[in-house]
């Protein structure tokens, strides 16, 4: 029995040990071909109301140049209602100090910055634990410049991740986020990049669990970005009627 028991989760180890494997071995290798590496290190707290609505909290400090430099910090509020045991709407709203130079280019300050979006998603069981979810997002975003706030960016988002449920602590997933601008006045908008994302999830109990991720923004047609890779670790609270993993992430 002891052996057959063995036999069950030695699939699972193996795919959490590749995953892991993996998430250290692409830093080095696209370091080397990029600017630095990056940080997105924060915590995210659910609060279920009812099994259909949910409040969510979130902080993020997000860190570049080789984890040098404390690029920005932000924080989110925002809602979550269940449509359907498949559907459901989401909307918040997000405050981002973020890393700018001063207008007399001797210093820097963190400049804030103002994004509401809602979303729509859709997830289901493919089998074998394999679970997929799409996720549609509008998102408008606002800078303060010289005490008025200005539009700043504007974007449609579609990400499809999957994910692994396993018997294991560990439920790792794959993710691609296809981003569309369309707040250009010149009439140029349209893809402009695609985040690619691996990680996992470590469920420590009910209530608490970490996310460990790695991701990269590729570049689409004439955009100057450069492809970098942030490392990210999120500390997730999941309290409340109906507890249940959050199926958010920043």
């Amino acid at each position: 029995m002891l052996n057959r028991l063995k036999h069950v989760h030695l699939p699972t180890r193996w795919l959490a040990s590749g995953l892991l494997l993996g998430c250290l071995a692409i830093p080095f290798y696209s370091s080397a071909q990029t600017s630095g590496l990056g940080l997105w290190t924060g915590a995210d707290a659910d609060l279920r109301l009812t099994k259909k609505f949910v409040l969510n909290a979130k902080a993020q400090v997000r860190f570049s140049d080789n984890i040098q430099v404390t690029r920005a910090y932000l924080g989110e509020l925002g809602f979550t209602y269940k449509l359907t045991k498949h559907w459901d709407i989401s909307a918040y709203y997000r405050y981002t100090g973020r890393l700018k130079r001063n207008d007399e280019k001797t210093g820097y300050y963190y400049r804030p910055y103002h994004r509401f979006y809602g979303e729509v998603n859709y997830g289901t069981k493919l089998g074998n634990g394999i679970k997929l979810a799409y996720r549609l997002r509008y998102q408008n975003q606002f800078k303060d410049d010289n005490d008025a706030t200005v539009s700043d960016k504007s974007y449609l988002r579609n990400k499809v991740e999957i994910s692994y449920g396993n018997p294991s602590r560990f439920t790792p997933f794959v993710s691609a986020d296809l981003f569309y601008r369309i707040d250009r006045i010149d009439g140029d908008n349209g893809f402009d990049q695609i985040r690619y994302k691996t990680g996992t999830n470590i469920e420590f109990n009910k209530i608490h669990s970490l996310d460990l991720f790695l991701f990269t923004d590729a570049p689409i047609g004439s955009s100057t970005d450069k492809a970098v890779p942030i490392l990210g670790a999120t500390y997730k609270v999941n309290v409340g009627f109906g507890k249940g993993k959050s199926k958010k992430n920043l």
